[in-house]
């Protein structure tokens, strides 16, 4: 396959966090999230001529503590010390009572940072929530220094990831992270194409003038996390009309998809920001697991595409996508149509 190649960031500093279960309702289930998934991209683009893989540089925790409450960040650290190699915690269910912090039980403790119980911590969650950070902001590093793309390979993903509350898998918000790193050479647009509302992003970004936030998604009504995403939500402050939500219902396919996504491109285009972020999530695929829009692998470069002609500076992070045996294949269909 030809076309010009993209710096793809990557580690694999994530790899030992490998939750098996997710906790919904009381009910434990496989959990989709996966260390295999950033890799199956990485190989695909790679084995496609399509990537230059950047290892990713650390970052300052001053980075992710301007986005998030340190003492979040600081419980997720301390928190994830006090487990055993092989040890799996989800908040006891959630809280926003202080007391709790005084619980002799670490799940107890956890509920008070949580708005969900499906972001289980292990040893190896904050090393790897930390490392997706640093993807994310070195992505954004060369971006801002002239890289037309950059792929951040993120994991785990980022996008329902709020001020001092994690939750959907999410732990750190990559993205908005990225989004502050860019404002120095101007405004910035967070384009959200993952299958579910970026209620992190969202949250994080409300009240923001010199940040747009536009997502598409499914309607909160039937799909996760069910308390965010509607189109009445529009930003308050000097963010009064610069949260935008498209709202998809289930079957939805290509064309509609498509027609939507033009809408939100000339949005942002009116925006005029100096650069973009891509919340991209590949569970928007008819054979994703925990989904139920008609996506094909093929229709990623239809996505890419329209996301290119906007031709800003833009910096795509890994958000969902669990259908494994289709993610290299959207993925080199997504960066083709960049390129």
């Amino acid at each position: 396959m030809s076309g010009a190649r993209i710096p793809v960031v990557w580690s694999d500093a994530h790899v030992d966090h490998a939750p098996t279960l997710q906790a919904i309702d009381g009910v434990d289930y496989p959990h989709p999230e996966v260390p295999s998934r950033p890799r199956l991209i990485r190989e695909a683009l790679d084995a496609a001529g399509l990537a230059d893989l950047v290892p990713a540089a650390p970052c300052d925790d001053l980075l992710v503590d301007r986005v998030h409450a340190p003492a979040y960040r600081q419980f997720i650290d301390e928190a994830c010390s006090e487990l055993d190699a092989d040890e799996q915690l989800a908040p006891a269910g959630v809280s926003a009572d202080s007391a709790v912090l005084e619980s002799d039980s670490l799940a107890v403790r956890a509920s008070y940072f949580a708005f969900g119980t499906d972001a289980p911590l292990m040893r190896a969650t904050y090393r790897a929530a930390r490392s997706a950070v640093d993807v994310a902001v070195t992505g954004a590093a060369l971006v801002k220094h002239g890289a037309p793309h950059a792929f951040a390979l993120c994991r785990p993903p980022g996008h329902h990831a709020e001020h001092d509350r994690m939750g959907g898998f999410c732990y750190f918000n990559n993205a908005v992270i990225a989004a502050h790193e860019l404002l120095s050479a101007g405004r910035v647009a967070i384009l959200d194409v993952d299958y579910h509302h970026g209620n992190g992003s969202q949250y994080l970004t409300y009240d923001r003038g010199d940040i747009l936030y536009a997502s598409l998604h499914a309607d909160p009504r039937w799909a996760y996390p069910g308390f965010s995403g509607t189109a009445a939500e529009r930003g308050t402050g000097e963010g009064e009309g610069l949260n935008l939500n498209y709202s998809l219902w289930p079957g939805t396919a290509i064309d509609d998809y498509a027609a939507t996504l033009a809408g939100a491109c000339e949005r942002i285009a009116a925006f005029a920001p100096a650069g973009l972020i891509v919340s991209l999530g590949f569970d928007t695929h008819a054979d994703d697991p925990i989904a139920s829009f008609a996506l094909r692998s093929e229709d990623f470069g239809r996505i890419g595409a329209e996301i290119a002609a906007l031709d800003l500076p833009t910096l795509h992070v890994l958000e969902g996508g669990y259908a494994l045996a289709r993610l290299g294949e959207s993925a080199v269909a997504y960066v083709s149509a960049l390129t």
